[in-house]
């Protein structure tokens, strides 16, 4: 890698992506008080609006699941029985201790006491989700399965209305010794690197730090804060509001990494997007659409003594406004954005220009360790 594009490496997203309410990447259901033997299934997807087929191969030891393709055995998703869900691919890694779960689906599990064979094996349909009427009202969908007597799941549909919007089936089943190699994430999977301390990339962007704190009810028993480091063309934020913390570390604007705690400040979600190796950072992003860039809404304003002058940051987005009063040299120093749901307003309380090493942007050595993910 060049040193300018020494960063994170090795990684995966998880998807946590959501259809009509669905989770549209989940591990095989088992039913409560099963523990499946060691098996090896493979399987076959079908959509309702694409007509190709994808298949993947599920490999089960212990508490540890891995689905994956046939061509690369060492990506995909892993699933710990605990609730622990990781993406992991050649791009992108993204880990998330519980499943993303919607107000409006209720996701008791229920045994609908209806019995099939597939694949010459005895099965038992339940019923893992479906809408809450009161919400969707007679917007209609749910998800079912069908799993052995073992925990085997043969089946897995995704019902919208009387249709079947999602369907994985089994068509090869083998209850085989299975490895930890085989279903345990890779010990690089939270190995990254940095550039070198000796020739940091420079910019046009001033080094500094920047502590903002947010507007909210008297209330609330302690302020809610966000620190902000530049380092060249590197920025570290945190947010911590009590036990809750986020974090996000940029390059060139380009999100790298991101991390959330729980209410409670247990490590939640961690997601890392490095660059192709051998890439220079700036050559992995796409040039900035005009449409969207900050537009100079012709007022200026005096925080901290220094003199800011306000943007309208997101012009052309449809769901909600944030502007922000920039120095000449780009440091925010208020931040208002509005939404359907939300209003909020940063507000500088001290800003310090300083040079600013790497080890200061760079993310807490904890939230790297394998135990805080239960990956040991």
């Amino acid at each position: 890698m060049s040193k300018q594009g020494r960063v994170l490496r090795g990684l995966l997203v998880t998807m946590f992506c959501l259809a009509a309410g669905q989770a549209a990447a989940e591990a095989p259901f088992v039913p409560p008080g099963l523990s499946p033997p060691d098996y090896e299934v493979t399987t076959t997807a079908t959509k309702s609006y694409d007509p190709k087929e994808s298949s993947q191969i599920v490999m089960h030891h212990g508490n540890w699941t891995h689905v994956t393709t046939s061509i690369d055995s060492s990506t995909g998703q892993y699933y710990r029985s605990s609730g622990i869900t990781i993406g992991f691919y050649d791009w992108s890694v993204g880990i998330s201790r519980d499943r993303l779960r919607l107000n409006g689906v209720d996701y008791e599990a229920r045994n609908t006491g209806e019995r099939q064979n597939h694949l010459g094996e005895s099965c038992t349909v339940w019923e893992t989700q479906r809408n809450k009427p009161e919400v969707y009202g007679r917007l209609k969908s749910s998800e079912s399965s069908c799993v052995t007597d073992d925990g085997i799941e043969l089946w897995h549909r995704s019902i919208y209305g009387d249709k079947v919007g999602r369907s994985i089936e089994a068509t090869k089943i083998e209850r085989r010794p299975v490895s930890d190699n085989e279903v345990h994430p890779p010990r690089s999977l939270l190995a990254l690197d940095w550039p070198e301390q000796d020739a940091p990339e420079r910019s046009t962007k001033p080094d500094y730090e920047v502590v903002m704190e947010l507007s909210v009810g008297a209330d609330r028993p302690t302020p809610v804060i966000r620190t902000v480091r530049q380092s060249g063309l590197w920025r570290f934020t945190e947010e911590i509001d009590g036990p809750r913390r986020n974090i996000a570390i940029t390059y060139d604007s380009g999100t790298r990494l991101s991390y959330e705690s729980d209410s409670a400040g247990i490590p939640n979600r961690l997601s890392i997007w490095p660059l192709k190796s051998g890439l220079p950072v700036s050559t992995s992003a796409a040039l900035p659409d005009p449409r969207y860039a900050p537009k100079d809404l012709g007022r200026s304003d005096t925080i901290l003594g220094e003199s800011c002058r306000w943007y309208h940051m997101n012009p052309g987005w449809t769901h909600g406004f944030t502007s922000a009063c920039k120095t000449e040299d780009g440091i925010v120093l208020k931040e208002e954005s509005h939404s359907r749901i939300d209003d909020r307003t940063w507000t500088a309380t001290r800003l310090t220009r300083r040079p600013v090493s790497i080890d200061e942007v760079k993310p807490p050595a904890e939230l790297l360790q394998p135990h805080t993910w239960g990956l040991d």
